[in-house]
């Protein structure tokens, strides 16, 4: 056999016994850009246009008050069968709906949160998907092999933004043939952040970030005063208010409608004129809107359930403590 997971920047290659298939994973490649707000939690992703198969983040849709990016191994293909790819954000929201509604979430919502159960139904599908991998695969120490950026609403609490990582652990089970594990997702609280932390704009990446190196974050820009985002600061007052408590670390001050008409601008105006962005807002009272929609070919389907009630349980403490 011939086992081959294409990524989106560089090939793993596998010979085996075993079998014929091939197997491509193409990995999701972006930025997610995130503002809590007065009234809404806009979120927007990026497509980093590494590779011209590679699938965009999409922001998906997960009931009334959550929504999701996921980046990195997204799409799994097998192009010698008839199947269609795995897509693991269009079946997220499925697998979301699923986990939130199980008799055992439900009678037992105090033993795990919901974000927890999400994360744990992803793992068991990945799991599935990530045990065709039997070639040595090269990641950094802190590069996952699925990232999730997670934002929500819980009533009584308010905004949170969350990062769910898969991490794998590989055992060579024979000469050049080895077993691939995901491991349990860590969970990283990003919003809100801890007590005196400014409340600001949030960005992630896929692959992660190292901000000596990599392109500067919009925040960065708003910093420096940048010639383009300036301009877009100054053409409209209430945008330039809203934009203003933004870069003072108090976006709970900000208006979710100014804070849009100024992302939809900045990011046109700092990344490539090629790349796919989609946005949408999680209104406080109005739930999931959509801002700039995915294309009809990469959207996801809706997920087969009603929203989330405002008072599910949420996980309201950062991991590990």
């Amino acid at each position: 056999m011939i086992l081959s997971v294409l990524l989106c920047v560089h090939p793993w290659f596998l010979a085996s016994p075993a079998s014929a298939q091939e197997v491509a994973v193409n990995l999701a490649e972006g930025r997610v850009v995130i503002c809590a707000a007065k009234d809404g939690i806009v979120v927007a992703a990026v497509d980093a246009h590494t590779e011209p198969d590679s699938p965009p983040p999409v922001v998906v849709a997960l009931g009334g008050s959550r929504a999701a990016v996921m980046m990195g191994a997204v799409e799994w293909v097998q192009p010698e069968s008839k199947d269609a790819p795995a897509r693991l954000d269009a079946e997220f929201p499925r697998l979301a709906a699923a986990a939130l509604h199980s008799p055992v979430q439900q009678k037992d919502a105090d033993s795990a949160s919901d974000i927890e159960a999400l994360g744990v139904a992803v793992l068991e599908r990945l799991r599935l998907l990530a045990g065709q991998l039997h070639n040595k695969i090269s990641m950094g120490e802190d590069e996952p092999l699925l990232r999730i950026v997670l934002v929500d609403y819980v009533e009584g609490y308010g905004p949170e933004a969350w990062t769910l990582d898969y991490h794998i652990r590989q055992e060579e089970l024979a000469s050049g043939y080895w077993q691939t594990r995901v491991l349990r997702p860590s969970y990283t609280q990003l919003y809100p952040p801890d007590k005196g932390k400014p409340r600001t704009l949030l960005e992630v990446r896929y692959p992660p970030a190292d901000r000596a190196k990599d392109e500067h974050e919009l925040l960065d820009l708003l910093h420096q005063n940048d010639a383009r985002l300036s301009a877009i600061r100054a053409a409209n007052q209430i945008v330039a208010k809203s934009v203003a408590s933004v870069v003072d670390g108090q976006s709970q001050k900000s208006m979710a409608a100014a804070d849009v008409e100024f992302l939809k601008l900045a990011l046109r105006a700092v990344v490539p004129q090629q790349a796919q962005v989609t946005m949408a807002n999680v209104d406080y009272e109005k739930g999931f809107q959509w801002i700039l929609e995915p294309p009809r070919s990469t959207e996801p389907p809706p997920a087969e359930t009603k929203p989330q009630e405002p008072g599910a349980p949420s996980l309201l403490h950062k991991a590990g403590t």
